[in-house]
């Protein structure tokens, strides 16, 4: 395999987040990142994003490069950023999924880092990650809150074992005193060999829960899951969301329970009838309330 070990392929998705993009790119500049394969994958953004980063980066037609996938409406790359539009948003797994596949087919990167849009990195972030690497494993640095940079956001993540839900490990203590049983997609540092291992991120999530699911399959193929204590990222949590993405999330629980934790099925049903019943009178009450 043509890797070069100095080389990671990062990959983060757009969609109607022009700012968190554009503040991404200056990081990653700002950082050891430069001589590394960047992919920003917009999942056909509604708003100027798309353009506004397209202007950003300075491309025009010469910058056009052409990749045989059906999803993917236009692609330019300009010195080792690749920017590709797809035909329509088929989620957040999927734009994952065909910058993983892209990069696969060059072989160019023996490292690949996923990481959300809307982090801010340290000059040495992917440098101690690439250095201090242990093969086998899926690793992330500590993730600190954006808007409060001394309070930890994530250590790892647990699984309820009775409803599935989510809950981040936010101290060390706790660390030391647990197993991690996933790792927040924010951010996911691996190799090539892991992701032969485990394979793509599973497209039937479309929003929510698709780390998970990729993180039980590497564990189940005996993938370990590391924090890296020695640097750290800064992520712009958002306590809120829409009622849209919050139906993604509470469904993709039973999606995961269907996959991986059928004895959970009935509790896990239940807490999702409660809790879809609950948002619904929620955000009624919500947009009554506005009007």
């Amino acid at each position: 395999m043509n890797s070069d070990k100095s080389n990671c392929c990062i990959i983060t998705v757009n969609y109607n987040s022009y700012s968190f993009t554009k503040k991404l790119l200056f990081s990653l500049r700002m950082s050891d990142c430069k001589t590394d394969t960047l992919y920003i994958i917009d999942n056909f953004s509604l708003d100027e994003s798309y353009s506004k980063i397209f202007s950003l980066l300075t491309l025009n037609n010469k910058n056009k490069v052409n990749f045989p996938n059906s999803k993917i409406s236009t692609c330019y790359k300009i010195n080792n950023i690749y920017l590709v539009r797809l035909q329509k948003n088929y989620g957040y797994a999927s734009a994952i999924n065909i910058a993983l596949e892209i990069n696969k087919q060059n072989n160019k990167n023996l490292y690949y880092w996923v990481v959300n849009n809307d982090i801010e990195v340290e000059l040495n972030t992917l440098g101690i990650l690439k250095e201090q690497y242990t093969t086998n494993s899926i690793i992330t640095p500590v993730v600190y809150d954006l808007n409060n940079k001394h309070r930890i956001q994530s250590l790892g993540c647990k699984i309820d074992p009775y409803f599935l839900t989510t809950k981040n490990i936010t101290s060390i203590r706790s660390l030391h005193k647990t197993k991690i049983d996933y790792l927040s997609g924010v951010s996911l540092f691996f190799d090539n060999n892991v992701l032969n291992k485990v394979g793509l991120f599973s497209e039937n999530y479309f929003m929510y829960y698709e780390d998970v699911d990729w993180c039980i399959r590497a564990l189940n193929e005996d993938v370990k899951l590391k924090i890296n204590l020695n640097t750290k990222i800064f992520h712009n949590y958002k306590k809120n969301i829409n009622f849209k993405l919050k139906i993604h999330y509470l469904l993709n629980r039973l999606r995961l329970a269907f996959r991986f934790y059928k004895s959970k099925i009935p509790l896990v049903f239940l807490y999702t009838i409660l809790s879809l019943l609950f948002n619904l009178f929620r955000y009624s009450f919500i947009i009554k309330n506005v009007k």
